[in-house]
């Protein structure tokens, strides 16, 4: 069978089985079960093997039952960095480039004033596979991003991914968001992607996030703010002089997001919208 004979079975397939974007997750599937990029694929229409088509159908079969198919595929491209992911850590989402991208402009302005740039420290909270510090890390090689992280199957995902994109300049901390981190660090960029979601809407959540992804990454508490109180509560010491909290939120949270600031000493906000026009990041100064 030639490689492309297959892509119109397995999307037939993934289409009864009620999965979104069919075609996509058929060539995603098609094209890691026989190590093939999409280029050569649609270059060269090579053979597959009978091997290959039993891997391709047993994966599949996987995505018709629900499991995402970035587990499936091990990995997933975020700005340009290849995160590997698996059971037990949150796939990275493009809301979070948004915040990296935010990010890297805020660290940039506020590098040209700062004199010893090897002293430039960033703090990750809720680290997860580690995709917001190692593209922070990658950008500005000369700082230093720390990253903690509760889950000891996430913080092993992100150390494997520290070490597969070549990224030195990390140092990954095991504890809840401040808990393992040294007392007399500061910070100039303190950033997170924390659990937001309420307790009651995990429930609604589409099956393959809610059946799959590690619930303990996505509940935000009650009203989905737990995490946002424990970061204002505590970040005023970890922070530098005119540092800086950046924090991706929930739909419908800035508003309080920045109230939980105010609280806890923060007087000068921002906010950008993603691509939906959704309030999606909260940038906070003292």
């Amino acid at each position: 069978m030639k490689l492309l004979d297959a892509l119109k079975p397995a999307t037939e397939f993934l289409t009864q089985s009620g999965i979104e974007d069919p075609s996509l997750n058929a060539e995603l599937i098609v094209f890691h079960a026989t190590g093939i990029d999409r280029l050569a694929a649609y270059r060269d229409n090579p053979d597959i093997t009978e091997e290959q088509s039993n891997i391709i159908n047993r994966f599949l079969k996987r995505r018709a039952q629900g499991e995402p198919v970035q587990y499936i595929t091990g990995s997933v491209d975020f700005l340009g960095l290849m995160v590997s992911v698996g059971r037990g850590v949150l796939i990275p989402r493009p809301e979070t480039e948004l915040l990296v991208e935010k990010a890297i402009t805020e660290v940039r302005s506020r590098k040209k004033s700062h004199k010893d740039s090897s002293s430039f420290r960033i703090l990750d909270l809720c680290s997860g596979s580690g995709c917001v510090s190692l593209a922070l890390a990658r950008a500005f090689p000369d700082a230093t991003v720390y990253s903690t992280e509760i889950s000891r199957t996430a913080l092993d995902y992100a150390v494997k991914n520290a070490k597969a994109n070549h990224i030195v300049n990390t140092v990954f901390l095991h504890g809840s968001l401040f808990e393992p981190v040294e007392r007399q660090l500061t910070f100039d960029l303190i950033i997170s992607n924390p659990p937001y979601i309420k307790t009651a809407d995990m429930k609604d959540l589409q099956p393959e996030i809610k059946d799959w992804e590690p619930c303990e990454a996505l509940d935000g508490g009650t009203n989905g703010l737990d995490f946002y109180r424990l970061i204002f509560k505590d970040a005023p010491l970890f922070l530098k002089q005119s540092g800086k909290v950046m924090l991706e939120i929930g739909c419908h949270q800035a508003v309080a997001v920045k109230e939980i600031a105010k609280k806890s000493g923060f007087q000068f906000f921002s906010t950008h919208k993603d691509l939906a026009g959704i309030e999606r990041i909260v940038i906070a100064e003292r």
